[in-house]
């Protein structure tokens, strides 16, 4: 089961900086009104120390209205959070105003671990310089904390961000659309921020809501209110009293500001930013296998047929980005290689090649290609079982190798278990044999065939380490694909 995350935002309205586009700047805070911060913020970290376990929290990030690391007792919550063994990641989004050194201090004397630390620091061009912001991102970096920096993408900034970028040297530079503004940009204005920020065309994009993305994090007030995001419908439940992750609700027609895009389930949010995404540190992989059917494609067909499938205008994009960043894309697919190709033509030209047939048949380009052959004097052995349990053979060979046999029947007739087993039963070479069901279809490769080897196969192949890789699908023939890649 995944983590869940929790996104916190407090009480807190105020902010040190005085930008003229921020209203919090124009906010000063009284010391009873920041004493309820305080509160608030403390007792929301001991409830949560209480549900972690409970509610399978991995992560948590705050997410304030103003300024929150310029006050002692964010840091001293980051550190008790971060100490606890269940939480993976704790972060918060920040100006960096603060000063790293005392900031560093301060959270490992609390007992905080630097490596569960998580910075997003955004760039204000009117309060400081970019020599100042980059010399801590280099600090909190030396010290190997992660953290992303970014800032909005206003074109009169566009100079000063491309020194930005040049100067952050690696640590990626995110680039927000200027919602506030209600400017469209220019073609050339959009080609120069993705040459800033590779994934700046997710910002443009428009994503739909889909409630049924929004399980797995929640947005909670200073209050006790709940929320599934930033801008979602406020839940029934509070946080106070809940045991368990509310279903989500969702009144809005489009996702549109990264809080609320990325944090969603999409699977392409973990394959950029991994299995926190909202953090917005890029996993930066070297490869990526991909699922074709309920993964690229939400819609699942009858095996044995073969049509072209729309792939999403949004996952067409993100393929795109992932091709100019020149990261491996390959298919990672039950299907035979020839129904794979037709089934996703309109993408196929963004793969290198990948695992075909359940793992029987592995292909890198134009180069390379193996097959686990299966030997086909076993097929007699079916023939006393075609009539009882209705089924007709399906082989698939190529250069005369036969290498996956399907034993279909109709499609209201899935196969079970038990009529696995008895097919098994009847086969004189089963050993060297596995069988997966497939609804109607039952499935029959090489006993050494599966899509994990597959993936170990194409990273030798590619002389990197499966951990390079990220996999990503939707049923059990992809478990172990993942686990490899992903753990």
């Amino acid at each position: 089961m995944d983590k869940h995350m929790i996104l916190y935002r407090g009480s807190l309205k105020s902010c040190n900086y005085h930008c003229s586009y921020c209203p919090f700047s124009k906010h000063p805070m009284s010391e009873r009104e920041l004493d309820r911060d305080q509160m608030q913020w403390c007792s929301f970290v001991k409830r949560l120390l209480k549900k972690v376990k409970a509610l399978h929290i991995g992560a948590l990030m705050v997410v304030p209205y103003g300024e929150a690391m310029i006050h002692h007792w964010y840091w001293e919550g980051l550190a008790q959070l971060s100490a606890f063994a269940e939480i993976d990641a704790v972060g918060i989004q920040t100006n960096l105003s603060f000063s790293v050194s005392e900031f560093l201090s301060s959270y490992e004397k609390a007992g905080g671990v630097p490596e569960k630390l998580r910075l997003w620091a955004t760039f204000h061009p009117e309060m400081t310089t970019v020599s100042e912001f980059c010399a801590k991102c280099r600090q909190l970096r030396e010290q190997d904390i992660q953290l992303c920096a970014g800032s909005v993408g206003v074109p009169e900034n566009l100079h000063l961000l491309q020194e930005l970028k040049q100067e952050l040297n690696g640590i990626y530079l995110w680039v927000n659309k200027m919602d506030g503004l209600r400017l469209s940009y220019t073609q050339k204005e959009r080609e120069a921020f993705e040459e800033i920020d590779p994934y700046f065309a997710r910002e443009l994009m428009r994503v739909p809501a889909n409630v049924s993305m929004c399980r797995g994090r929640l947005f909670v007030e200073a209050d006790g209110g709940l929320r599934s995001c930033n801008i979602g419908s406020t839940l029934k439940e509070n946080w106070e009293t809940l045991d368990d992750f509310p279903i989500p609700e969702c009144s809005r027609k489009q996702c549109s500001c990264y809080l609320a895009y990325g944090g969603r389930g999409d699977f392409m949010n973990q394959v950029l930013f991994g299995p926190y995404p909202l953090f917005r540190i890029p996993r930066c992989p070297r490869a990526v296998f991909l699922d074709i059917e309920g993964t690229l494609f939400s819609s699942k067909d009858n095996c044995g047929e073969s049509h072209t499938v729309e792939v999403s205008s949004n996952i067409m994009g993100e393929l795109e980005i992932l091709a100019k960043q020149k990261v491996y894309l390959l298919f990672a697919t039950t299907m035979p290689y020839r129904e794979a190709m037709q089934r996703c033509r309109k993408i196929r030209h963004l793969f290198a090649g990948g695992i075909f047939a359940g793992g029987a048949h592995i292909v890198w380009g134009q180069e390379r290609e193996y097959y686990y052959e299966l030997q086909d004097s076993w097929l007699t052995d079916l023939a006393a079982l075609k009539k009882e349990l209705r089924f007709r053979i399906l082989t698939y060979r190529d250069c005369g190798k036969l290498y996956k046999v399907t034993l279909i029947r109709s499609t209201h007739s899935p196969w079970t278990q038990q009529e696995t087993a008895a097919i098994m039963s009847h086969i004189s070479d089963a050993k060297s044999l596995r069988c997966y069901i497939e609804e109607n279809c039952l499935q029959i490769v090489s006993a050494d065939a599966n899509k994990a080897r597959g993936v170990e196969t194409l990273c030798r192949w590619m002389d990197i380490s499966p951990k390079d890789a990220v996999a990503v699908g939707d049923s059990k023939e992809d478990e172990e694909m993942m686990e490899l890649c992903n753990s």
